[in-house]
């Protein structure tokens, strides 16, 4: 009988360790997962607030043996120096190694101003004492691709390859007159480029890019600067917030005979930007 009793009395306590056992494992635990690695994004989505300082400078030939005025947009024709300029991107990562990013951005400012000296723009003369309405667009468009050579948890290095179409219009109006003269080109610019991250902590990395061609096509020498440096704050696994300054310019110098002249645009300024990732 003791035995028996014995006997009962240690299934129940194997029961009742099972069962414990069981309820331990069935807990939740409270401790937060540990975050996706950077390298891990597939998708990424960037809107960007640049406040840029514009200079530009620029001349519209009559022809190629009849050179017009080498004018400054912004000093000359009272266009705006300084601008808050929104731009986005998206950013594909198929594989671990691979990058493709399609982005945009574009200038549009106009003014009104009485011109202190004689300019030649294309086969017009305005002259001194006239009131110009004057209008420069600017837009692009890129797409790049990159390999990232090299992958680490906490850093990465990326070569990239890509085609910034730039689309440029100028507008110049004396109303007085009825005089009205507009010009405008499209180049494609293929870019080469190096760009990389490094992480300081889980939270907080620098991160640069670096993109530069020059060339000749079809009598249009150009070339494109494109850099920019920040540091980036990651408030959970798929949103970033960052702080840096970009700088580019843009230099295309025309000797076609349809179209000749040239423009020297730079914008320079610091940035804002929210990332999205999956």
């Amino acid at each position: 009988m003791m035995f028996a009793n014995r006997m009962h009395a240690l299934v129940l306590g194997a029961a009742g360790l099972l069962a414990g056992s069981n309820a331990v494992a069935q807990t939740p635990s409270l401790s937060p997962e540990p975050r996706p690695r950077v390298i891990e994004d597939r998708f990424r989505v960037e809107v960007t607030l640049l406040g840029a300082s514009i200079d530009t400078r620029l001349r519209v030939d009559q022809s190629l043996t009849l050179p017009g005025t080498e004018i400054n947009a912004e000093d000359d024709l009272g266009l705006d120096a300084f601008a808050l300029m929104p731009q986005a991107e998206i950013t594909l990562l198929p594989g671990k190694r691979h990058l493709i990013r399609l982005s945009g951005f574009s200038s549009r400012r106009s003014a009104s101003t009485i011109i202190e000296e004689e300019i030649f723009f294309d086969d017009e003369v305005y002259e001194p004492g006239e009131r110009v309405d004057s209008e420069l667009n600017l837009t692009m468009f890129g797409l790049t691709y990159g390999y990232r050579f090299l992958v680490r948890d906490h850093a990465e290095l990326t070569a990239t390859l890509g085609i910034q179409i730039t689309s440029v219009d100028v507008n110049a109006l004396v109303r007085s007159r009825v005089v009205r003269d507009s010009e405008s080109g499209v180049a494609p610019l293929p870019l080469l480029g190096v760009e990389g991250r490094y992480d300081f902590t889980e939270r907080w990395s620098a991160e640069g890019r670096l993109q530069y061609l020059t060339a000749n096509i079809e009598e249009v020498d150009g070339s494109i600067l494109d850099a920019r440096l920040a540091v980036t704050w990651r408030m959970n696994p798929y949103l970033v917030f960052g702080l840096g300054y970009r700088t580019f310019t843009i230099d295309i110098d025309s000797r076609d005979e349809t179209d000749p002249g040239m423009v020297n645009m730079s914008f320079d300024g610091p940035l804002l930007f929210i990332r999205a990732s999956l």
